[in-house]
């Protein structure tokens, strides 16, 4: 995907971050009386991360970060959206949860982190789908895992979308 491209993303999802984060209510009340985000499969496949280096790619606005924080991580959170990093960044002070957070494309970033930075690179729901170019994520990805290091990924086609909890579909045609 050319940067041309990469910019005009970068710019939808500052506008899709104010629209997700409006009705959320109060986060910072949320993450401080322990609330998370994070699925119950997630914490299963990431396991006991306590006073691991973990790396959030395509973070959003970073309160599955601050998720992982509190399971004890040291994190860093890596989104393309100013909106959702300034957002991130507000919410780790407010809250009291400690996370890094960069605004940087992906590649850019994967590529001038140094190589074996992390124990854990995760990255959720909803980030595959906006890769322009997936194997040079995966190397980016290899290259900042320590030795021991792992992915952990957890995502879901788009057309799951289309289903409610109990998998119906929700829109029929008429």
């Amino acid at each position: 995907m050319p940067k041309e491209l990469h910019e005009q993303n970068r710019l939808s999802w500052n506008e899709a971050t104010i629209a997700h984060n409006s009705h959320k209510g109060d986060q910072v009340k949320f993450f401080r009386s322990g609330g998370s985000t994070l699925f119950p499969e997630e914490k299963e496949l990431l396991g006991d991360i306590t006073g691991l280096s973990l790396v959030h790619l395509q973070c959003n606005a970073g309160q599955d970060t601050l998720s992982l924080a509190q399971l004890g991580a040291v994190v860093t959170g890596v989104d393309i959206s100013d909106e959702a990093i300034t957002f991130a960044q507000k919410l780790s002070t407010e809250s009291g949860i400690k996370a890094t957070f960069h605004r940087a494309d992906v590649y850019d970033w994967l590529s001038i982190t140094a190589k074996g930075s992390f124990d854990v690179v995760f990255s959720s729901y909803g980030a595959i789908c906006w890769l322009s170019n997936l194997s040079l994520w995966a190397k980016g990805i290899a290259s900042i895992l320590k030795t021991s290091g792992r992915l952990v990924l957890v995502d879901f086609h788009p057309f799951a979308m289309m289903f409610d909890e109990k998998w119906i579909l929700k829109f029929k045609s008429t």
